[in-house]
């Protein structure tokens, strides 16, 4: 199995500011990182973690290649992009953005399969979308932002 990289170290891959973080806040299988990337053309690594990413400021055509097909749509502030873990990806886009990632341990991401589907998460399809709106998800996204320390 290839190597699986933890939140921390993305800015590795996808250079960007740092503009707040969860990092020793002391939650178990959640943690936030948010950013303000200028335009990047990058190769990510598998993540470890499922990640939401919430699009806060700016407006880009945003391009990914993931399964070997590239998806490519315009990503603006309320819109979130829903990724899987254990896959590798490749991002490109022209535009300064700030956004907020929510990154999910594979273990609460089974317990909530568990809970409210009733079977493992191995056993339900989590599709990866780059680019859908919900409310829902945006607040509590913010939510999450607005509680997390500012590291500007």
């Amino acid at each position: 199995m290839a190597l699986l990289i933890r939140p921390e170290e993305l800015p590795h891959w996808v250079p960007g500011d740092l503009l707040r973080c969860s990092d020793g806040q002391g939650w178990k299988g959640v943690g936030l990182r948010a950013y303000r990337y200028q335009g990047l053309d990058v190769q990510v690594p598998a993540m470890a973690d499922f990640m939401i990413v919430s699009y806060n400021r700016g407006s880009t055509m945003m391009e990914r290649r993931f399964e070997g097909r590239w998806t490519r749509t315009e990503c603006h502030p309320g819109d979130v992009s829903l990724l899987t873990r254990s896959q590798a990806s490749h991002w490109h886009w022209t535009e300064q953005i700030d956004v907020a990632h929510v990154y999910l341990s594979d273990a609460v991401v089974s317990r909530v399969a568990a809970d409210v589907l009733e079977r493992p998460v191995a056993a339900v399809r989590l599709h990866d979308i780059l680019r859908t709106q919900s409310r829902v998800v945006t607040e509590i996204v913010d939510t999450i932002s607005r509680d997390r320390k500012s590291v500007v």
